[in-house]
């Protein structure tokens, strides 16, 4: 085959899997509204009691509070909870808007959560109804029906219960398919993100889940894992983060998972190298395209089905965002705001993983096996500086709002301890002839 037949081919093959993903999106992008409109089929006054005690709650706890004083990683976003409550919680005589527009309360310029307290508790009518539209705020599919049962505090409870059972159900399935080792490198970044406060707010939930559900298809059906699975598995982690983040920590749900394939399927990698490279790309791409597609999907449907410019809101807060348009924090502001959360924990992993990479090389002295194993540990790396290249994107939100975005850097803890848990099993195993492995 020609040189020109084989570009024909790999475009036509290109054309055929975004085609594909086009019509995944577009099906999601329907069904999250369908999802959304039975979820506003619930009455109000079902939830009305729970959302009173809720806003109390809140309001007590107050902006800016820690679950551990001045440790910065347990902090709360009782701001976005609030929010969270007060879009589930409002309702108008418009329906498509409340569904498509996400419409909460706010009187006298207030916070969304103080707003939700004056009108929940207080009885404050003197209230004006606002819009939130370029987010899905697809949490209110489970948000609601739960607000007709439980309160905040019930719901926080709930939250860390299912939590702590799919981090022991991982661990389960890690140590069943022989990846036990992985264990490591999944503990040292749950607790890099500081699993108190991940149950504790709801705001920093959905992205957990996701990446939870996404390592646990990778780990535990590895040996059905093909190309096509994996398109559809990262595809399907960015539209899921599209329709229910808040913009908190999203790469988390494709890094982490795109390190944790390579750990599965590193001999294939090792003897593969630019295979490996076209994965992570593939992968980044499919993900990308799920995340941007499902989005801004929905600022299309608002736009059309109701009276408010959505499209237009979300390029300018996009502009804003970048902080490329309107300059606000420097790249240096952000990464400095972020890593100062985390106080520096991650330069010590990684000072620590190097270290002990450079003393079995040492100790080794392979050279053959040293040049093998660079490629697999150079996409590690490559994933692990992710978050970095995020903030360059996001100047503006990360410097903001690093009181919530640090913890993408547990991308970087995650990739970091991979590289140092597969060279330990590669040279203790003699090599990838005999290392144990996924078979993906």
């Amino acid at each position: 085959m020609c040189q020109k037949e084989r570009r024909l081919r790999i475009w036509e093959r290109a054309g055929r899997l975004l085609f594909q993903e086009a019509v995944i999106v577009v099906m999601c992008a329907v069904i999250g509204v369908a999802a959304l409109t039975v979820a506003y089929l619930i009455p109000r006054d079902d939830m009305r009691e729970n959302v009173r005690k809720s806003s109390e709650i809140l309001h007590n706890e107050g902006l800016g509070a820690c679950i551990w004083e001045e440790i910065g990683e347990t902090a709360l976003d009782v701001y976005t909870d609030g929010l969270i409550l007060n879009v589930s919680y409002t309702e108008t005589k418009d329906g498509v808007r409340d569904i498509l527009s996400g419409t909460y309360v706010e009187v006298d310029g207030k916070n969304p959560m103080e707003s939700l307290y004056e009108t929940a508790v207080l009885s404050n009518e003197g209230y004006t109804v606002k819009n939130y539209g370029r987010y899905w705020h697809g949490y209110q599919i489970i948000l609601r029906p739960l607000l007709c049962f439980f309160t905040y505090s019930d719901i926080r409870q709930i939250n860390m219960i299912l939590q702590l059972m799919l981090v022991f159900f991982l661990v389960c399935v890690l140590v069943k398919s022989g990846d036990g080792i992985f264990v490591l490198p999944f503990f040292g970044m749950y607790v890099f993100l500081s699993p108190v406060s991940l149950y504790s707010s709801l705001q920093y939930s959905p992205c957990f889940y996701i990446m939870m559900l996404t390592l646990i298809e990778i780990f535990g059906w590895k040996e059905t894992w093909n190309d096509r699975k994996g398109n559809e598995t990262f595809l399907l982690a960015g539209i899921l983060t599209a329709y229910f983040d808040f913009l908190t920590y999203p790469l988390i749900t494709l890094a982490v998972p795109l390190a944790a394939y390579i750990g599965v399927d590193y001999k294939r990698l090792l003897r593969a190298p630019k295979y490996g490279i076209g994965r992570l790309f593939l992968y980044t791409i499919s993900w990308g395209f799920g995340y941007v597609g499902m989005w801004s999907l929905k600022w299309v449907i608002a736009t059309i089905l109701t009276e408010e410019n959505i499209i237009y809101d979300a390029f300018a807060e996009i502009a804003y965002r970048s902080g490329y348009f309107i300059k606000k924090h420097s790249y240096c502001d952000t990464l400095k705001l972020n890593m100062s959360v985390c106080n520096g924990k991650i330069f010590l992993i990684g000072i620590i993983c190097v270290i002990l990479y450079i003393l079995l090389l040492r100790i080794k002295n392979r050279i053959a096996v040293k040049r093998e194993l660079f490629p697999v540990i150079g996409m590690l790396f490559i994933v692990s500086a992710y978050p970095f290249f995020w903030y360059l994107v996001t100047k503006n939100h990360s410097c903001s709002h690093s009181y919530f975005t640090w913890r993408e850097l547990a991308i970087t803890v995650f990739g970091i301890l991979m590289a140092g848990v597969i060279g330990l099993r590669y040279f203790f195993a003699g090599g990838s002839g005999s290392a144990g492995g996924g078979s993906a």
